[in-house]
């Protein structure tokens, strides 16, 4: 085999891997962006069929659903989830018999805490107050963002979440990373990806 043909090849070989790494990293992107929008909808039960099924036997489905139409019609907080943006897809890795790629998205979502009784300039300034330091302490300042006029939050947070599949092509699931719930990201990833995603 001549020298060009053999650089022809390998070019061939080169782009190939190209082209599988695009298609999976858009399969990921596709399947993510479903699953978020089923939330941003409220189609909660939809939104389901894109995590793992093990997670059922720690939180069954429809308790899970539940959770989140509870989240969402709180008398005491209303609460909108307006979107989410991918940031980034890593590159997958095979460990054990399912393939993992880390993504890093932000969540947008807007919170106005419901106050029935009558108060005083200075008591819902510190109403507010108090609510903005808890989300600047649990989502970071930066993230936070407070309409006075409509007493209304703002939060975009940084996540991050890890897509599995069996086969790393397609049928991604996504665990979301919550350090809050380890126990639970302990039944569904390898400890090593749980370390990484947490420090």
């Amino acid at each position: 085999m001549n020298l060009k043909r053999s650089l022809t090849l390998i070019l061939v070989i080169i782009s190939s891997f190209t082209c599988i790494a695009q298609d999976y990293k858009a399969s990921i992107k596709q399947r993510f962006t479903e699953y978020t929008n089923y939330i941003v909808h409220h189609e909660f039960d939809k939104s389901l069929d894109y995590v793992p099924e093990a997670i059922f036997t720690i939180v069954p489905r429809a308790q899970m659903a539940a959770a989140f139409e509870q989240l969402l019609n709180n008398k005491a907080m209303e609460v909108r989830i307006t979107g989410f943006e991918i940031n980034d897809i890593g590159n997958s890795r095979k460990i054990d018999s399912s393939y993992y790629s880390l993504i890093k998205y932000t969540s947008m979502m807007s919170m106005k805490i419901i106050s029935n009784k009558q108060e005083s300039i200075i008591e819902k300034g510190k109403r507010l107050s108090m609510a903005k330091a808890a989300f600047s302490n649990t989502f970071g300042s930066d993230n936070v963002k407070l309409d006075e006029a409509t007493e209304t939050f703002t939060l975009s947070p940084k996540k991050q979440s890890w897509a599995i599949s069996k086969n790393g092509q397609d049928e991604w699931k996504f665990v979301n990373i919550e350090p809050t719930q380890r126990l639970i990201m302990e039944k569904l990833l390898p400890k090593v990806l749980i370390e990484e995603s947490i420090h």
